[in-house]
This record gives C-alpha cells, sequence and structure tokens, in this order.
C-alpha cells in the first residue's frame, strides 16, 4: 500500500479568516500581551485579542481560547458583530486544533450567521470554507460539496481568482474522496486554468500533484508520472523543502508501480536528505516506508527490513497507528516472499491488532487476505480458508455497501415490521376514542336524569357504533393493505435469494450453510469497463448496466440457474444449486452463449447512438462449493470455495466474446459441445489448469 501526501494547501487557505496582520509571526505575541494590559474596552481591544490569539492558539490554546471568549463577551457588550463572527470562528480553529470537530462546526456556523445578516460576502465565503473543510476532515463529503459549492459561487460573484481556484480545488478533493473521479478531475483543470492564468507556480504545482493522486488512484502509472514530473520540475524553482520532499516521494511511488523500482530509490534518497535537514522524523519514517517496499519489489529484504525497522521505531515513537499498519503490513510481505511465513504471520497479526483496535475496515480485509495466503503456505489449508471466507465476506460487503445494492434487502426484510406497528398504532387509536366516548358518556350520565340520560346515551351509543364501524372498515382496509406489502416483501426476498432458502430464513431466522459437491460457477465482465465508464453521464452507465443484467437475469432463469450476485460490472451466476442436478455444466455454457449473443445484439441497437459498447469475458468451473447467507441486518447468499476463485480466474484469462471452461466443466461438456485446448492456467496451490474455449454445439453425425 503506497502512501501518497495529500495536498491540503486549498484547504487550509482562510481557515482563520482575519486581517492579514494575523499571519505575522508570533514573536508579536508578547507585544499584544502588553497592549492589552492597558487597552480600553473597545473594539481595537476586541482586535487585539483575536490577533494575539491566532499567534497562539497551537502553542497556548488554553489562554487562546480564553481570550477569544473574552472577545465574544466584550463584542456582545458593544454590538460589535463583525469583532464577535471573527472570535466565533476562531474559537472554532481553537476546537479544530484540539480534535473536537463537532463543537468547531457550531461554533463555525455562529460565525456564518453573523456574517450573512451583515452580508460580507468576503467574510462568508471564508466562513463556507471552513466549514467544507471541516465536513472534508470529518468524512462527510457530501455535506463538504454544499459548503465549498456555496463558497465558488460567492467567490465567482467577487471575481476573486485566488479564492475561485481554492474552492475549485475543495470540491475537486471531496469528489475524489467520493470516488467520482471525471468530476473531480475537471474541477482540477478548472482551477489549473485560473492558476496558470495568475503564473501561481506553487498552486499550480499542488494542482499538479494532486492531478497525479487522482491518475494513481485509477492505476494510470503512466499518466501519474507525467504530472507528478510537472509538479517536480516547479518544485524545484520554488524554495519550499518539504513540498519538494514531498512531490519528490510521490513520483518515487509511481516509478516503482511502473516497475521502475531501481529508478525509484534515487528519488526517495533525495526526499529522505531533505527530511532529514529539516530534522522531520515523520516524514523520514514515510520515506522508509517507501523504501523498505521498493526494495521488496527489487527483492533485497535485507536491506527493505532495515528502513522497515527505521520506520518502525519512529512510527512507535509518534504512536502514528495508521502509519505503523502500513509499516507491519509490509515487513510481514517481505517475509513471505523471503519464504519466512511464521514471522510473517507475526506481523499480520500485529498490524491486524491495531486495525480491530482502530477500527479500520481496509486493513482488516487486507489482513484476512494475508492470513489466509500464509495459512496456505505454511500448508494450514483449514485455517486459510476460515480466513478466506472472511475477506470474501467483508470484501463483497464492503463493495455492495458502496454501490448502495443493500437498500432493497434490508426493505424486503423490514416492511413487515414496519406493516405491523401501522397495525399496533392504529389499534392504539381506537383504545384511545373508545376511552374518549366512555369518559363523554359518563359526564353525560352525571348531569342529566331520567329520560334525557337514555336518549343521550342511545345518540351515544349509536355514534360509537357508527365510529366503530367507520374505524373496523379502515382497519380491513389497512389489513389488505398490509397483506399486499407482506407478499410484496416476499417477492422482494425471493429476488434476493433462492426461494428455498428465502423460506429457511423467514421460519427460523437464519440460514444453515450447505456444501454441494457438483456446482458450475460463471463470472462474467467488460472489458476496459472503467474506462468506458469514464466517458459516459452516470444516467446512461447505470441505465446500460441494467439492460444487460436485466437480459442476464432472463437467460439464466431460462437455463434454471441462480444468480449469487453482481459487483459493478461484474456478473455471477451459478448451476446445481439449491437444487441439485446433473445437467448444471451444460446449462450454464448454453447460458453463457445466449447471455453473449443477448449482448451482442444489445450492442448493435446501440452502436447508432454512439454509445460505449461493452465486450464480455465469460469464465466457467465445475467442482465443489459451500454455500449459505451471511450477515444479520446486510444479509447476503454467496457461495465459497476454490471452485469459485478458479472461475473468476478463467474470466480474468478469457477472451471477449468467447468462453473459456476448465478442465474439469470440458469433461463434463464434451460430449454435447465442441471446444478447443487453449493451454493451461497457473492457479495458486492448486498448480495448472487447463482451458479450453466452447466452440458451440456439436453437430450430429
Amino acid at each position: 500500500m503506497k502512501k501518497r501526501t495529500k495536498t491540503w494547501f486549498f484547504l487550509l487557505l482562510g481557515l482563520f479568516a482575519l486581517p492579514a496582520t494575523f499571519f505575522a509571526q508570533s514573536g508579536r505575541a508578547d507585544s499584544l500581551r502588553q497592549l492589552l494590559t492597558t487597552a480600553k474596552q473597545d473594539t481595537q481591544r476586541i482586535n487585539w485579542l483575536t490577533e494575539l490569539a491566532w499567534d497562539i492558539n497551537e502553542s497556548h490554546t488554553e489562554e487562546a481560547a480564553a481570550r477569544l471568549e473574552e472577545a465574544v463577551s466584550l463584542a456582545r457588550k458593544l454590538n460589535f458583530k463583525k469583532g464577535e463572527a471573527t472570535a466565533w470562528n476562531g474559537l472554532g480553529v481553537v476546537e479544530e486544533i484540539r480534535g473536537n470537530l463537532a463543537e468547531a462546526e457550531v461554533l463555525y456556523k455562529k460565525a456564518l450567521d453573523i456574517r450573512r445578516k451583515l452580508g460580507n460576502l468576503h467574510d462568508v465565503g471564508s466562513s463556507l470554507n471552513n466549514l467544507g473543510v471541516l465536513n472534508e476532515m470529518a468524512g462527510r463529503f457530501d455535506s463538504a460539496l454544499i459548503f465549498h459549492r456555496e463558497n465558488l459561487k460567492i467567490q465567482e460573484e467577487r471575481r476573486d481568482t485566488v479564492k475561485i481556484a481554492r474552492a475549485l480545488f475543495n470540491l475537486a478533493g471531496a469528489y475524489q474522496e467520493m470516488g467520482l473521479y471525471p468530476e473531480a478531475q475537471r474541477h482540477l483543470l478548472e482551477a489549473r486554468l485560473v492558476l496558470e492564468a495568475r503564473n501561481d507556480q506553487d498552486g499550480m504545482a499542488k494542482v499538479y500533484t494532486q492531478l497525479g493522486h487522482l491518475q494513481l488512484e485509477l492505476d494510470r502509472y503512466p499518466d501519474a508520472l507525467k504530472w507528478y514530473a510537472q509538479a517536480l520540475r516547479m518544485r524545484e524553482r520554488i524554495d519550499d523543502p518539504g513540498r519538494l520532499a514531498e512531490v519528490l516521494t510521490d513520483y518515487a511511488n509511481a516509478l516503482d508501480e511502473v516497475d521502475s523500482s531501481q529508478v525509484a530509490l534515487e528519488y526517495y534518497q533525495r526526499a529522505l536528505r531533505i527530511w532529514k535537514d529539516l530534522d522531520d522524523l515523520p516524514g523520514q519514517a514515510n520515506v522508509y516506508t517507501n523504501l523498505g517496499d521498493a526494495y521488496k519489489h527489487i527483492g533485497d529484504y535485507r536491506t527493505a527490513l532495515y528502513y522497515l525497522q527505521l520506520a518502525e521505531k519512529i512510527c512507535l515513537s509518534f504512536d502514528d497507528k495508521q502509519a505503523l499498519m502500513e509499516v507491519y503490513n509490509t515487513i510481514g510481505d517481505v517475509h513471505y516472499r523471503a519464504g519466512r511465513q511464521n514471522i510473517a504471520l507475526e506481523y499480520v497479526r500485529k498490524y491486524y491488532g491495531i486495525a480491530q483496535e482502530t477500527g479500520d475496515e481496509k486493513y482488516i480485509q487486507s489482513a484476512y487476505k494475508d492470513f489466509a495466503e500464509v495459512y496456505a503456505r505454511i500448508g494450514d489449508f483449514s485455517e486459510a480458508y476460515t480466513w478466506r471466507v472472511q475477506y470474501d465476506s467483508l470484501r463483497y460487503q464492503r463493495l455492495n455497501e458502496k454501490i448502495g445494492t443493500d437498500f432493497v434487502r434490508k426493505e424486503a426484510v423490514f416492511t413487515d415490521q414496519k406493516r405491523q406497528e401501522q397495525i399496533e398504532e392504529q389499534r392504539r387509536e381506537l383504545r384511545v376514542r373508545d376511552a374518549e366516548l366512555a369518559t363523554g358518556r359518563t359526564r353525560q350520565m352525571a348531569l342529566l336524569g331520567g329520560a334525557v340520560l337514555l336518549l343521550l346515551l342511545a345518540a351515544l351509543l349509536f355514534n360509537r357504533n357508527r365510529i366503530r364501524a367507520r374505524a373496523n372498515s379502515e382497519l380491513a382496509s389497512k389489513n389488505r393493505a398490509i397483506q399486499l406489502e407482506r407478499e410484496r416483501a416476499d417477492n422482494l426476498l425471493k429476488n434476493i435469494l433462492p426461494e428455498k432458502t428465502a423460506l429457511e430464513l423467514k421460519l427460523h431466522n437464519k440460514v444453515q450453510p450447505v456444501r454441494y459437491e457438483s456446482v458450475t460457477v460463471m463470472f462474467t465482465d467488460f472489458k476496459n469497463f472503467t474506462t468506458i465508464a469514464e466517458t459516459m453521464s452516470p444516467e446512461m452507465l447505470i441505465s446500460i448496466l441494467d439492460e444487460c443484467f436485466r437480459m442476464f437475469d432472463a437467460v439464466i432463469a431460462k437455463h434454471g440457474l441462480e444468480k449469487i450476485k453482481t459487483i459493478g460490472d461484474a456478473y455471477m451466476c451459478a448451476g446445481g444449486l439449491p437444487m441439485e442436478n446433473d445437467t448444471h455444466p451444460i446449462d450454464t455454457v448454453s447460458a453463457a452463449f445466449e447471455m453473449l449473443e443477448g449482448l451482442q445484439q444489445l450492442m448493435l441497437k446501440k452502436s447508432p447512438e454512439q454509445q460505449a459498447v461493452f465486450e464480455m469475458r465469460v469464465g466457467i468451473h465445475t467442482g465443489p462449493v459451500v454455500a449459505g447467507v451471511v450477515g444479520s441486518h446486510k444479509f447476503a447468499y454467496d457461495i465459497w470455495g476454490d471452485t469459485v476463485n478458479v472461475a473468476a480466474r478463467l474470466e480474468q484469462s478469457g477472451v471477449t466474446g468467447k468462453v473459456n471452461v476448465s478442465e474439469t466443466t470440458y469433461e463434463r461438456i464434451r460430449h454435447h459441445f465442441q471446444c478447443a485446448y487453449r493451454g493451461k492456467l497457473a492457479a495458486k496451490n492448486k498448480g495448472e489448469i487447463a482451458m479450453y474455449f466452447v466452440e458451440g454445439l456439436k453437430m450430429e453425425n
């Protein structure tokens, strides 16, 4: 895992929106304290209090907070709204430094409310920027976008090009964190044009760096190198050694990813010399980790461990758990490659423990995978299988959460519960009505006598019966509606799970895992899907995927197969479960040909509309699997085992428009289909697997 630097330049600008004098060095603090000993209780005192707070907010946080609270109190007394807003904003910065993001947000919003009423767009924009940055730090990127967009609109109205660039950069950062890479790139390129027009070399270097980060995340390493190279050339002309060290590291990371690890070492060493000159230990630790990773790729494990142990020592001294997990992860990989599996296992346990402590799902998932690989290398296949199941489960869960596919499942499970709550609410309302009627009747009986009482009682009873009849009618109508909703929920559940499994889940609230000795698993995905997706709008992309997957659903239903899941553009199904049969290899291959033909027809319709054309690979393997339902709330029907992994590898090694099957499947279909041998596939822990292309049905003699 490469650790890249994050460009916070535009995020920090304007964090404390005060006059230019506030950026003076902290040496002024004593002079400001002296002035405040004799200053009058006026607006100038408020300005000095906030200036002093800015100078000392990191070194003397408690004093800074006290000075700002005094400024708020005096500003309110003098009705000096601008000064009050500035002091609230400063208190927000102090709470942010303390790590109290929720309290900082409250204080920033107080400042924003006052500034909106004053109508000062400059100050309003600064507060919006602060709130946008704060929400990014808290991981609420959708909220951050709202504040950054409003800030951009204000800065465009003010024609402040510096702050326009900052707002564009911040928007790009939020989009990138959300995985919306085309939007992020568009905003970065707009910021680049603004900064290049101003010849703002520092800002341009930071935008180039962020464009490199974006390409690195998309695994476009040559493009990342291009942007990092531009940033590096610019940094070498600017007197900012820390930023130069960062971009040297970024450039080296990209070189390491394109198998130029030996060249990357030179840039890592240059960065390391700068961090040593600056006496910056965290910067040194980052480079040591990356050096260890590069030497690992070269195969010089001894040198790799030397640098990684230096990084470990620094991370432990700073209690930097995130960096320490990365160090232990890399050390474990070095020992794994060197054949020292027991030591590798020790380091996987170390970073897994930290990941559990911090709740870091990314490293927990990585640890599951590493445990499985190390135990398999040791020969403990039972333990390896246990960890692999956990890895698959967490991986699929995180992917499904990311694309929002669990919403319908959750609704299907809880619809019945919600309807039952509505019934109970209706019954409570009826009881309240009955109680009110009884109370009214008692009062009437106490006030009236004789015949009047009887008449009123008759009227009340009639009215009560009428109300009850109407209520019963309403309840019957709602019961019919609830029954329809229950049937809808059952249908949704059957769409998510096999019918037999859905029935077991409803009856027992859990599903027992089942082992099937012979199942045929099929994987499909689209060639160059990520590249094609970036050329299309989200709406168009989802529409085409929906058409393809609906067609696939219809085909596999026709051939008696069971849909397991979709992950992005990948489609997985299986034959021979939950109802076992002997024809599942033939059924699955037949379905694959029909899916390929259906996709071709669908793409022919899309071509005249100038839409991108999808080409599909297919991989099929037959063997044993374990099937079951994982999770308690966001549950999913899934299958596990080497059969699944081999089918996925066959798909990855396939050719578009072809059906690629294993030798096991070939033996089951060779009397029915014409096949061509195409070579062997190297599979981890399984040796080599023969592969065949299925060319079509055999012609009868």
